[in-house]
């Protein structure tokens, strides 16, 4: 017999197996950690990061400066990729930094033989009214040593002292030695005043001023006239190439300057200097710096640093070329090759570069080995 009240039991029982089941509960999810300690990065900095894998939220596990670090980004990323990145600002629990523009890679990426930009083609055609000759090989091509270096310390003054007596700032030379702050030595050392002292020796250019006084003829030993003939002459070469009162010459610049003087524009146009020439007996090499002012930030209170570029073959690594970005907190490089054993003999160094670099009172804020695109 069926109970009267069989459908108010089965109507308690369902409300009662309703309020019995809960709703399940997520598990609880590991807060993410506060990094403890923020690498020391200043604003203007540049560093790479290499992102490891992507987290629930939406940031990234990332190795910067060695240490593991959580990265928000506001671009697109993937694992595995290594991005360059420049400090904005910094705050004691967060440093913010925008991605490098790709401009710098592009032009990092392209050929290794330095081309004139087409503003400094543009003004060389109109300047000399010729096409643009080959890059100048300065130094007069010879090797800066006589066999390879045991250390980056025998190199470092040489290529100072070849760059700067390479002719890229001859006309500032110029400017101090007629102030004073240069002597005529150091002057005659480089390429145009060498032409004006061989024009001039050869009575050729027009316009040529005359030295101030006349030589005394009065007898004198032979090592005092030698050292008196020589330092008249080279004030005569240097007074020659920046008396403005002389009149204008007509004369064309000599064809052995040419390429120098294709590079001097260039370099006013795009705020980049390159050296060519031997590192020691056939080892060919290119350096490019950047002017540290060329954004026109030189009103800022912080330091841009300095970028510079350098590129050779060596005999076991191959073609090599080495980014660098150097500012007060230490260096960030970026090494490129195209050749795969070079890659991983790279990798395995980079602990003893960083060793290296720290007892040089450098520290290594960045290191990138990739292969260079074709």
């Amino acid at each position: 017999m069926i109970p009267a009240d069989l459908a108010a039991r089965l109507r308690l029982i369902n409300e009662a197996s309703f309020f019995n089941t809960e709703p399940p509960v997520a598990g609880l999810q590991r807060a993410r950690e506060i990094q403890a300690q923020l690498p020391e990065l200043v604003p203007g900095q540049r560093f790479f990061a290499t992102l490891q894998r992507t987290l629930p939220d939406g940031t990234f596990r990332a190795i910067v400066a060695g240490q593991q670090m959580t990265l928000s980004l506001n671009t697109a990323a993937k694992s595995g990729d290594t991005l360059e990145l420049e400090v904005a600002q910094v705050t004691p629990r967060a440093v913010f930094a925008r991605i490098v523009g790709t401009e710098t890679a592009a032009n990092a990426n392209a050929s290794a033989q330095p081309a004139l930009s087409q503003t400094g083609r543009l003004i060389s055609f109109l300047l000399t009214g010729q096409p643009t000759p080959q890059p100048a090989s300065l130094a007069a091509n010879q090797p800066l040593l006589a066999s390879p270096p045991t250390s980056g310390a025998q190199l470092a003054p040489l290529l100072r002292q070849a760059l700067g007596q390479s002719g890229l700032f001859y006309e500032s030379h110029q400017a101090q030695w007629v102030m004073g702050a240069r002597d005529t030595a150091s002057l005659m050392r480089e390429p145009q005043a060498q032409a004006a002292a061989a024009q001039t020796a050869t009575g050729r250019p027009a316009g040529t001023s005359a030295p101030a006084t006349s030589t005394p003829q009065t007898a004198a030993p032979n090592a005092q006239a030698a050292a008196a003939e020589g330092s008249e002459h080279a004030g005569a070469a240097a007074r020659a190439a920046t008396d403005e009162a002389a009149p204008v010459r007509a004369n064309p610049i000599p064809e052995r300057l040419l390429p120098l003087v294709h590079q001097q524009l260039d370099a006013l146009a795009t705020n980049q200097y390159v050296w060519q020439g031997q590192a020691w007996p056939g080892q060919q090499m290119e350096w490019v710096i950047e002017d540290p002012e060329r954004d026109g930030r030189e009103g800022e209170a912080s330091d841009p640093g300095w970028n510079t570029t350098l590129r050779l073959t060596l005999p076991r690594l191959g073609n090599i070329e080495a980014q660098m970005h150097l500012t007060a907190a230490g260096v960030a490089l970026r090494l490129r090759t195209d050749d795969e054993t070079t890659i991983a003999a790279l990798d395995a160094n980079a602990a003893a570069l960083a060793s290296a670099l720290e007892a040089a009172n450098v520290k290594l804020t960045g290191l990138v080995v990739e292969r260079q695109h074709e």
